[in-house]
């Protein structure tokens, strides 16, 4: 029963971490730098001295927002080590085909009552 408990805090808890930190913005960045990245090497029409400069430019973008995901996931992957003080089964419960299924299941019901209470504020 601790384990369900567990699972509920931890996922209510990267769930909100994932929207505070607005992963899902820094993912569709990282794919936006790629694309501008790709594009700055196939095109021809620009100078080897620009597309230099384009590169090294998109290269350090492309740097920066993967440490911040790296970081983000590091956080994730800390918190649950943190939650498995409390549970030695814990992440068996996390990593098993039950846990996945009520992961699935606590996420759904959460985020629909999340988007409700949004939606009346």
């Amino acid at each position: 029963m601790i384990d369900q408990l567990l699972l509920i805090i931890s996922l209510i808890t990267i769930y909100e971490f994932i929207k505070y930190i607005k992963l899902k913005d820094l993912i569709y960045l990282n794919l936006n730098i790629y694309k501008k990245f790709i594009k700055a090497i196939i095109l021809k029409n620009i100078t080897d001295y620009r597309k230099e400069k384009l590169i090294f430019s998109y290269a350090r973008k492309l740097f920066f927002v993967s440490i911040k995901i790296l970081a983000i996931i590091l956080a994730i992957l800390i918190l649950m080590s943190f939650f498995r003080i409390f549970s030695n089964t814990f992440l068996n419960l996390v990593f098993s085909t039950y846990g996945i299924f009520e992961m699935i299941f606590v996420f759904l019901i959460y985020h629909k009552f999340r988007v409700k209470i949004n939606a009346k504020l």
